[in-house]
Protein backbone atom coordinates (compact mmCIF):
# COMPACT_ATOMS: atom_id res chain seq x y z
CA UNK A 1 0.00 0.00 0.00
CA UNK A 2 1.37 3.46 -1.10
CA UNK A 3 -1.16 5.69 0.17
CA UNK A 4 -3.12 3.59 3.12
CA UNK A 5 -5.38 5.31 5.43
CA UNK A 6 -4.35 5.81 8.69
CA UNK A 7 -6.86 5.60 11.82
CA UNK A 8 -4.94 6.68 15.27
CA UNK A 9 -7.06 5.46 17.83
CA UNK A 10 -5.82 6.72 22.25
CA UNK A 11 -7.63 6.45 25.40
CA UNK A 12 -6.92 9.18 28.06
CA UNK A 13 -5.16 7.61 30.97
CA UNK A 14 -4.94 4.07 30.62
CA UNK A 15 -3.00 1.45 32.46
CA UNK A 16 -1.38 -0.86 30.61
CA UNK A 17 -2.27 -4.00 32.44
CA UNK A 18 -5.93 -3.04 31.76
CA UNK A 19 -6.02 -5.27 28.41
CA UNK A 20 -6.82 -8.99 27.42
CA UNK A 21 -3.92 -8.80 24.76
CA UNK A 22 -1.17 -7.72 27.73
CA UNK A 23 -2.01 -10.32 30.10
CA UNK A 24 -4.77 -9.15 32.13
CA UNK A 25 -6.93 -12.27 32.96
CA UNK A 26 -10.48 -10.67 33.99
CA UNK A 27 -10.89 -7.88 31.73
CA UNK A 28 -13.17 -8.05 28.27
CA UNK A 29 -11.64 -6.28 25.68
CA UNK A 30 -12.09 -8.39 22.96
CA UNK A 31 -12.14 -6.33 20.08
CA UNK A 32 -8.82 -5.17 20.96
CA UNK A 33 -7.31 -8.26 21.42
CA UNK A 34 -8.79 -9.04 18.48
CA UNK A 35 -6.66 -5.87 16.76
CA UNK A 36 -3.41 -7.13 18.50
CA UNK A 37 -4.32 -10.86 16.93
CA UNK A 38 -3.95 -8.95 13.50
CA UNK A 39 -0.99 -6.96 14.44
CA UNK A 40 1.50 -6.77 16.69
CA UNK A 41 1.24 -5.43 20.63
CA UNK A 42 4.08 -3.93 22.51
CA UNK A 43 4.96 -4.67 26.24
CA UNK A 44 7.55 -1.88 26.97
CA UNK A 45 5.90 1.02 25.64
CA UNK A 46 6.05 4.30 27.28
CA UNK A 47 4.90 7.77 27.44
CA UNK A 48 6.94 10.49 26.60
CA UNK A 49 5.43 12.84 29.57
CA UNK A 50 3.09 11.38 31.71
CA UNK A 51 0.71 14.64 31.43
CA UNK A 52 -2.23 15.19 28.50
CA UNK A 53 -0.68 18.10 26.80
CA UNK A 54 3.06 16.99 26.62
CA UNK A 55 2.18 13.73 25.47
CA UNK A 56 -0.46 14.54 22.97
CA UNK A 57 2.33 17.20 21.61
CA UNK A 58 4.69 14.64 21.46
CA UNK A 59 2.62 12.14 19.32
CA UNK A 60 1.98 15.12 16.95
CA UNK A 61 5.68 15.58 16.68
CA UNK A 62 7.48 13.15 17.44
CA UNK A 63 9.60 15.33 19.53
CA UNK A 64 10.02 14.76 23.28
CA UNK A 65 9.18 17.79 25.54
CA UNK A 66 12.62 18.96 26.15
CA UNK A 67 12.04 19.37 22.35
CA UNK A 68 8.66 20.91 21.47
CA UNK A 69 9.01 22.71 25.10
CA UNK A 70 5.24 21.75 25.78
CA UNK A 71 5.50 20.88 29.48
CA UNK A 72 2.28 21.20 31.09
CA UNK A 73 -1.36 21.19 29.83
CA UNK A 74 -3.01 23.55 28.16
CA UNK A 75 -5.61 24.70 30.81
CA UNK A 76 -2.65 25.14 33.85
CA UNK A 77 -1.38 28.29 34.38
CA UNK A 78 2.21 26.21 35.66
CA UNK A 79 5.69 27.80 34.58
CA UNK A 80 8.11 27.60 32.86
CA UNK A 81 7.64 26.74 29.43
CA UNK A 82 4.59 27.44 26.79
CA UNK A 83 1.01 25.38 27.41
CA UNK A 84 1.30 25.23 23.30
CA UNK A 85 3.22 24.44 20.33
CA UNK A 86 4.93 27.19 18.42
CA UNK A 87 3.55 27.43 15.18
CA UNK A 88 7.07 26.71 13.38
CA UNK A 89 6.95 23.53 14.56
CA UNK A 90 5.14 21.21 12.18
CA UNK A 91 2.61 18.66 13.61
CA UNK A 92 2.86 15.29 11.15
CA UNK A 93 -1.06 15.45 9.81
CA UNK A 94 0.47 18.78 8.10
CA UNK A 95 3.01 16.96 6.31
CA UNK A 96 -0.37 14.71 5.51
CA UNK A 97 -2.55 17.10 4.32
CA UNK A 98 0.02 18.67 2.04
CA UNK A 99 0.10 15.11 0.35
CA UNK A 100 -3.54 14.56 -0.33
CA UNK A 101 -4.59 13.01 2.64
CA UNK A 102 -8.03 14.23 4.14
CA UNK A 103 -7.23 14.85 7.71
CA UNK A 104 -10.04 14.54 10.49
CA UNK A 105 -10.11 14.51 14.49
CA UNK A 106 -13.04 13.49 16.86
CA UNK A 107 -12.78 13.51 20.63
CA UNK A 108 -10.40 14.88 23.21
CA UNK A 109 -7.49 16.90 21.87
CA UNK A 110 -6.45 18.85 24.88
CA UNK A 111 -3.62 20.26 22.96
CA UNK A 112 -2.98 23.18 21.11
CA UNK A 113 -0.54 24.91 18.50
CA UNK A 114 -0.24 28.44 18.19
CA UNK A 115 -0.50 31.39 15.21
CA UNK A 116 -3.97 29.87 14.73
CA UNK A 117 -3.42 26.56 13.45
CA UNK A 118 -4.57 23.28 14.24
CA UNK A 119 -1.87 20.52 13.73
CA UNK A 120 -2.72 20.11 9.91
CA UNK A 121 -6.14 18.59 11.11
CA UNK A 122 -9.05 20.02 8.22
CA UNK A 123 -11.69 18.65 10.19
CA UNK A 124 -11.86 18.79 14.22
CA UNK A 125 -14.85 16.95 16.43
CA UNK A 126 -14.44 17.80 19.93
CA UNK A 127 -14.91 16.49 23.38
CA UNK A 128 -12.72 18.19 25.70
CA UNK A 129 -12.78 15.57 28.23
CA UNK A 130 -14.61 14.26 31.18
CA UNK A 131 -13.56 16.42 34.48
CA UNK A 132 -12.70 19.24 32.60
CA UNK A 133 -11.81 20.80 29.10
CA UNK A 134 -9.34 23.09 26.89
CA UNK A 135 -9.96 26.71 28.15
CA UNK A 136 -12.56 28.18 30.34
CA UNK A 137 -15.59 25.78 31.67
CA UNK A 138 -17.35 28.55 30.09
CA UNK A 139 -16.36 27.78 26.69
CA UNK A 140 -18.70 24.72 24.71
CA UNK A 141 -17.04 22.37 23.19
CA UNK A 142 -18.80 20.13 20.35
CA UNK A 143 -19.75 17.54 22.70
CA UNK A 144 -21.23 19.63 25.27
CA UNK A 145 -23.42 21.80 23.05
CA UNK A 146 -24.97 18.13 21.64
CA UNK A 147 -25.77 17.74 25.45
CA UNK A 148 -27.66 20.97 25.78
CA UNK A 149 -29.53 20.44 22.27
CA UNK A 150 -30.22 17.52 23.73
CA UNK A 151 -32.07 19.48 26.58
CA UNK A 152 -30.12 18.26 29.42
CA UNK A 153 -28.80 20.33 32.00
CA UNK A 154 -26.00 22.34 32.03
CA UNK A 155 -23.95 20.54 34.20
CA UNK A 156 -25.47 17.04 33.45
CA UNK A 157 -22.36 16.03 32.15
CA UNK A 158 -20.43 16.74 35.76
CA UNK A 159 -21.15 13.41 37.16
CA UNK A 160 -18.33 13.73 39.86
CA UNK A 161 -20.40 16.45 41.23
CA UNK A 162 -23.09 13.59 42.01
CA UNK A 163 -23.26 13.14 46.22
CA UNK A 164 -21.87 9.11 45.70
CA UNK A 165 -18.95 10.29 44.17
CA UNK A 166 -16.79 11.63 46.92
CA UNK A 167 -17.76 8.72 49.33
CA UNK A 168 -17.58 6.52 46.66
CA UNK A 169 -14.97 7.41 44.06
CA UNK A 170 -17.15 6.46 41.20
CA UNK A 171 -20.72 6.94 39.75
CA UNK A 172 -22.82 5.41 37.38
CA UNK A 173 -23.10 7.36 34.39
CA UNK A 174 -26.10 9.56 34.76
CA UNK A 175 -27.77 9.62 31.34
CA UNK A 176 -28.42 7.27 28.55
CA UNK A 177 -25.38 5.10 26.88
CA UNK A 178 -25.54 6.70 23.75
CA UNK A 179 -25.04 10.13 25.18
CA UNK A 180 -21.88 8.93 27.36
CA UNK A 181 -18.82 10.76 25.79
CA UNK A 182 -16.94 8.07 24.16
CA UNK A 183 -20.25 6.78 22.60
CA UNK A 184 -20.84 9.88 21.28
CA UNK A 185 -17.45 10.38 19.98
CA UNK A 186 -17.50 6.96 17.66
CA UNK A 187 -20.90 7.86 16.40
CA UNK A 188 -19.66 11.15 15.26
CA UNK A 189 -16.04 9.67 14.15
CA UNK A 190 -18.67 6.67 11.98
CA UNK A 191 -20.31 9.49 10.51
CA UNK A 192 -16.98 11.02 9.42
CA UNK A 193 -15.34 8.36 8.40
CA UNK A 194 -18.12 7.43 6.30
CA UNK A 195 -18.14 10.12 3.85
CA UNK A 196 -14.31 10.74 4.22
CA UNK A 197 -12.27 10.96 1.17
CA UNK A 198 -9.36 8.58 0.21
CA UNK A 199 -7.03 8.12 1.88
CA UNK A 200 -7.55 9.77 5.02
CA UNK A 201 -5.66 10.21 8.75
CA UNK A 202 -8.41 10.73 11.47
CA UNK A 203 -7.60 10.12 15.27
CA UNK A 204 -10.22 9.03 17.10
CA UNK A 205 -9.55 10.30 21.12
CA UNK A 206 -11.71 8.65 23.55
CA UNK A 207 -11.62 10.11 27.36
CA UNK A 208 -12.22 7.26 29.10
CA UNK A 209 -10.75 5.69 31.53
CA UNK A 210 -9.42 9.17 32.72
CA UNK A 211 -11.35 10.44 36.19
CA UNK A 212 -14.51 10.79 36.89
CA UNK A 213 -14.83 7.18 36.99
CA UNK A 214 -18.57 7.30 35.50
CA UNK A 215 -19.31 4.40 33.45
CA UNK A 216 -22.40 4.06 31.86
CA UNK A 217 -25.43 1.03 32.35
CA UNK A 218 -24.68 -1.27 31.58
CA UNK A 219 -21.01 -1.21 32.13
CA UNK A 220 -21.06 0.02 35.76
CA UNK A 221 -22.18 -3.23 36.87
CA UNK A 222 -19.87 -5.30 34.93
CA UNK A 223 -17.31 -6.58 36.93
CA UNK A 224 -17.63 -7.91 40.49
CA UNK A 225 -15.06 -6.21 42.78
CA UNK A 226 -14.03 -9.47 44.13
CA UNK A 227 -13.11 -10.64 40.66
CA UNK A 228 -10.90 -8.18 39.55
CA UNK A 229 -6.95 -8.59 40.39
CA UNK A 230 -5.89 -6.96 43.41
CA UNK A 231 -3.51 -3.79 43.16
CA UNK A 232 -0.14 -4.40 42.73
CA UNK A 233 1.13 -2.98 46.33
CA UNK A 234 2.81 -3.87 49.80
CA UNK A 235 3.12 -2.91 53.15
CA UNK A 236 6.38 -1.11 53.86
CA UNK A 237 6.58 -0.18 50.54
CA UNK A 238 6.02 3.73 51.14
CA UNK A 239 8.71 4.15 53.76
CA UNK A 240 11.23 3.57 50.64
CA UNK A 241 9.25 5.81 48.46
CA UNK A 242 10.38 9.72 48.19
CA UNK A 243 8.47 11.97 50.63
CA UNK A 244 7.65 14.31 48.52
CA UNK A 245 5.53 12.01 46.36
CA UNK A 246 4.00 9.99 49.86
CA UNK A 247 2.65 13.35 50.57
CA UNK A 248 0.79 14.04 47.63
CA UNK A 249 -0.79 10.61 47.89
CA UNK A 250 -1.52 11.06 51.70
CA UNK A 251 -3.26 14.55 50.29
CA UNK A 252 -5.39 13.13 47.55
CA UNK A 253 -9.06 13.59 46.85
CA UNK A 254 -11.01 12.12 43.64
CA UNK A 255 -10.19 13.70 41.06
CA UNK A 256 -12.06 17.06 40.85
CA UNK A 257 -11.06 19.71 38.59
CA UNK A 258 -8.82 21.09 38.30
CA UNK A 259 -6.71 19.33 40.90
CA UNK A 260 -6.44 15.47 42.57
CA UNK A 261 -4.94 17.17 45.81
CA UNK A 262 -6.00 18.94 48.73
CA UNK A 263 -3.02 20.81 50.14
CA UNK A 264 -4.93 21.14 53.74
CA UNK A 265 -5.31 17.81 54.16
CA UNK A 266 -2.37 15.97 56.50
CA UNK A 267 0.36 14.60 54.63
CA UNK A 268 2.85 11.48 55.81
CA UNK A 269 3.27 7.42 55.23
CA UNK A 270 0.48 6.55 57.78
CA UNK A 271 -2.63 8.72 55.73
CA UNK A 272 -0.93 7.38 52.29
CA UNK A 273 -1.86 3.74 53.41
CA UNK A 274 -5.18 5.06 54.51
CA UNK A 275 -6.17 7.28 51.81
CA UNK A 276 -7.66 4.09 49.13
CA UNK A 277 -8.19 0.98 51.45
CA UNK A 278 -8.54 -2.47 49.20
CA UNK A 279 -12.30 -2.35 49.61
CA UNK A 280 -12.77 1.22 48.30
CA UNK A 281 -9.85 0.26 45.67
CA UNK A 282 -11.28 -2.45 44.49
CA UNK A 283 -14.94 -1.38 43.68
CA UNK A 284 -12.94 1.89 42.14
CA UNK A 285 -10.96 -0.52 39.63
CA UNK A 286 -14.15 -2.56 38.83
CA UNK A 287 -15.50 0.86 37.67
CA UNK A 288 -12.47 1.57 35.73
CA UNK A 289 -12.28 -1.95 34.02
CA UNK A 290 -16.15 -1.11 32.83
CA UNK A 291 -14.96 2.34 31.04
CA UNK A 292 -12.26 0.40 29.38
CA UNK A 293 -14.80 -2.34 28.41
CA UNK A 294 -17.16 -0.03 27.12
CA UNK A 295 -14.04 2.14 25.41
CA UNK A 296 -13.33 -1.68 23.67
CA UNK A 297 -16.87 -1.63 22.25
CA UNK A 298 -16.46 1.47 20.81
CA UNK A 299 -13.42 0.33 19.31
CA UNK A 300 -15.62 -2.34 17.95
CA UNK A 301 -17.92 -0.17 16.51
CA UNK A 302 -14.64 1.94 13.97
CA UNK A 303 -13.36 -1.98 12.78
CA UNK A 304 -17.13 -2.86 12.07
CA UNK A 305 -17.04 0.90 9.85
CA UNK A 306 -14.04 -0.07 8.38
CA UNK A 307 -15.08 -3.71 7.01
CA UNK A 308 -18.12 -2.68 5.74
CA UNK A 309 -17.04 0.17 3.89
CA UNK A 310 -13.99 -2.40 1.99
CA UNK A 311 -11.34 -0.71 4.26
CA UNK A 312 -10.55 -2.67 6.83
CA UNK A 313 -7.31 -4.36 4.17
CA UNK A 314 -6.15 -0.56 3.37
CA UNK A 315 -5.73 1.03 6.62
CA UNK A 316 -2.91 1.43 9.52
CA UNK A 317 -4.44 1.15 12.89
CA UNK A 318 -2.53 2.56 16.00
CA UNK A 319 -4.31 2.16 19.44
CA UNK A 320 -2.27 3.79 22.36
CA UNK A 321 -3.13 5.97 25.46
CA UNK A 322 -1.04 9.03 26.51
CA UNK A 323 -0.38 8.16 29.60
CA UNK A 324 -1.62 5.53 32.68
CA UNK A 325 -3.14 5.52 35.98
CA UNK A 326 -1.97 4.22 39.19
CA UNK A 327 -5.50 2.00 39.46
CA UNK A 328 -4.50 1.16 42.84
CA UNK A 329 -0.76 0.30 42.45
CA UNK A 330 1.85 1.76 44.84
CA UNK A 331 -1.67 2.44 47.12
CA UNK A 332 -2.56 5.48 44.36
CA UNK A 333 -4.58 6.29 41.68
CA UNK A 334 -4.50 8.67 39.25
CA UNK A 335 -0.94 9.92 37.25
CA UNK A 336 0.65 12.17 39.92
CA UNK A 337 4.07 12.98 40.84
CA UNK A 338 6.38 10.01 40.40
CA UNK A 339 7.46 7.96 37.09
CA UNK A 340 6.43 4.79 38.14
CA UNK A 341 5.58 1.95 35.77
CA UNK A 342 1.62 1.97 36.01
CA UNK A 343 1.46 6.00 34.68
CA UNK A 344 3.96 5.70 32.37
CA UNK A 345 3.78 2.91 30.87
CA UNK A 346 0.98 2.57 27.86
CA UNK A 347 -0.57 0.37 25.72
CA UNK A 348 0.60 -0.05 22.10
CA UNK A 349 -1.15 -2.34 19.05
CA UNK A 350 0.21 -1.28 15.49
CA UNK A 351 -1.48 -3.32 12.63
CA UNK A 352 -0.05 -2.37 9.68
CA UNK A 353 -1.25 -4.72 6.62
CA UNK A 354 1.50 -6.50 5.01
CA UNK A 355 4.21 -5.61 7.59
CA UNK A 356 5.00 -7.66 10.35
CA UNK A 357 3.65 -11.21 11.87
CA UNK A 358 0.13 -11.37 13.23
CA UNK A 359 -0.12 -11.54 16.54
CA UNK A 360 3.35 -10.61 17.54
CA UNK A 361 4.50 -9.36 20.79
CA UNK A 362 7.41 -7.05 20.71
CA UNK A 363 9.58 -6.48 23.94
CA UNK A 364 11.70 -3.15 23.00
CA UNK A 365 11.63 -0.14 24.53
CA UNK A 366 9.49 2.16 22.20
CA UNK A 367 8.16 5.48 22.97
CA UNK A 368 5.18 7.77 22.40
CA UNK A 369 7.60 9.83 20.11
CA UNK A 370 8.10 6.80 17.85
CA UNK A 371 4.32 7.43 16.29
CA UNK A 372 4.39 10.01 14.05
CA UNK A 373 7.78 9.09 12.11
CA UNK A 374 5.87 5.17 11.93
CA UNK A 375 2.49 6.81 9.99
CA UNK A 376 4.62 9.17 7.87
CA UNK A 377 6.80 6.01 6.70
CA UNK A 378 3.39 3.75 6.39
CA UNK A 379 2.88 6.32 4.10
CA UNK A 380 6.07 7.21 1.85
CA UNK A 381 6.17 10.44 3.36
CA UNK A 382 9.26 12.02 5.35
CA UNK A 383 9.63 12.95 8.71
CA UNK A 384 10.46 16.58 9.02
CA UNK A 385 14.01 17.53 10.93
CA UNK A 386 14.23 16.93 13.68
CA UNK A 387 12.58 14.26 15.12
CA UNK A 388 13.48 12.65 18.68
CA UNK A 389 11.18 9.40 17.62
CA UNK A 390 11.76 6.43 15.08
CA UNK A 391 9.80 4.70 12.68
CA UNK A 392 8.60 1.27 14.07
CA UNK A 393 8.59 -0.21 10.80
CA UNK A 394 12.09 -2.38 11.51
CA UNK A 395 10.78 -3.52 14.97
CA UNK A 396 7.56 -4.86 13.09
CA UNK A 397 9.45 -6.56 10.83
CA UNK A 398 11.92 -8.03 13.14
CA UNK A 399 15.20 -6.29 11.95
CA UNK A 400 15.67 -3.74 14.39
CA UNK A 401 19.51 -4.88 15.26
CA UNK A 402 20.27 -1.39 16.80
CA UNK A 403 17.50 -0.25 18.23
CA UNK A 404 17.85 1.51 21.43
CA UNK A 405 18.88 0.02 24.34
CA UNK A 406 17.35 2.97 27.19
CA UNK A 407 14.45 5.38 27.00
CA UNK A 408 14.32 8.59 28.75
CA UNK A 409 10.53 9.52 30.19
CA UNK A 410 10.22 13.02 31.47
CA UNK A 411 8.57 14.27 34.57
CA UNK A 412 7.60 17.77 36.42
CA UNK A 413 9.50 16.72 39.73
CA UNK A 414 12.02 13.96 38.22
CA UNK A 415 13.02 11.95 35.10
CA UNK A 416 13.85 8.75 34.30
CA UNK A 417 16.42 6.30 32.46
CA UNK A 418 14.66 2.69 31.25
CA UNK A 419 16.75 -0.20 30.60
CA UNK A 420 15.62 -3.63 29.77
CA UNK A 421 16.48 -4.04 33.61
CA UNK A 422 16.80 -1.43 35.49
CA UNK A 423 15.14 2.23 36.22
CA UNK A 424 16.48 4.92 37.68
CA UNK A 425 13.97 7.97 38.63
CA UNK A 426 16.36 11.30 39.79
CA UNK A 427 14.13 13.91 41.36
CA UNK A 428 14.72 17.63 41.19
CA UNK A 429 16.27 17.75 44.79
CA UNK A 430 18.60 14.81 43.93
CA UNK A 431 16.73 11.96 45.09
CA UNK A 432 17.44 8.85 43.32
CA UNK A 433 15.39 5.86 43.02
CA UNK A 434 16.33 2.26 41.49
CA UNK A 435 14.19 -0.51 40.18
CA UNK A 436 14.53 -4.10 39.08
CA UNK A 437 11.94 -3.90 36.41
CA UNK A 438 12.63 -7.67 35.40
CA UNK A 439 12.04 -8.81 39.14
CA UNK A 440 10.04 -6.15 40.28
CA UNK A 441 7.45 -4.83 37.71
CA UNK A 442 5.45 -2.71 39.93
CA UNK A 443 8.19 -0.56 41.20
CA UNK A 444 7.33 -2.09 44.86
CA UNK A 445 10.96 -2.29 46.11
CA UNK A 446 13.25 0.88 45.72
CA UNK A 447 16.74 0.02 45.57
CA UNK A 448 18.16 3.69 45.60
CA UNK A 449 19.76 3.40 48.92
CA UNK A 450 21.26 -0.40 48.07
CA UNK A 451 25.59 0.64 48.71
CA UNK A 452 26.31 -2.52 46.50
CA UNK A 453 23.99 -1.04 43.85
CA UNK A 454 26.23 2.28 43.76
CA UNK A 455 28.33 2.15 40.75
CA UNK A 456 25.03 0.71 38.74
CA UNK A 457 23.23 4.21 40.26
CA UNK A 458 26.02 6.23 39.15
CA UNK A 459 26.58 4.77 35.59
CA UNK A 460 22.74 5.09 34.94
CA UNK A 461 22.58 8.63 36.23
CA UNK A 462 25.63 9.83 33.41
CA UNK A 463 23.42 8.06 31.01
CA UNK A 464 20.89 10.54 32.17
CA UNK A 465 22.44 13.87 32.20
CA UNK A 466 24.22 13.05 28.68
CA UNK A 467 21.01 12.65 27.33
CA UNK A 468 19.26 12.88 24.68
Amino acid sequence: MSHPNILLITTDQQNAETLGCLGNPVIRTPNLDGLAAKGTVFSNAFTSLPLCTPARTSIFTGLYARSHGVRHNVNMGFKPGPPALPPETVAFPEVLAAAGYETSFFGKLHARHEGGKTFGLQRLCLAEGKGHFVGSPDEEDDYRRYLRERGYAPDAWKSWELPEYAERGWVTWPLPEEDYIDTWVTTRAIEGLARAGRPFFSWVSFSTPHTPLDPPRPWDTMYDPAEIPPPHRREGELEEKPRQWVDQLARTIHALPPTSTDPSLPGGVENAYRRFPLGKTQRMRAAYYGEVSHMDAQVGRLLDLLRDEGLYEDTVILFASDHGDYCGNNWAFYKYGGLYDSVIRVPLIVRWPGVGTAGATCDDLVSLVDLMPTILDATGLTAPDPVDGRSLRPVLEGKAGDWRQELVVEGGPSDALLTQQWKLVRWRDGTEELYNRVDDPHDLYNLGGDPALAGLRAELGARLERWP
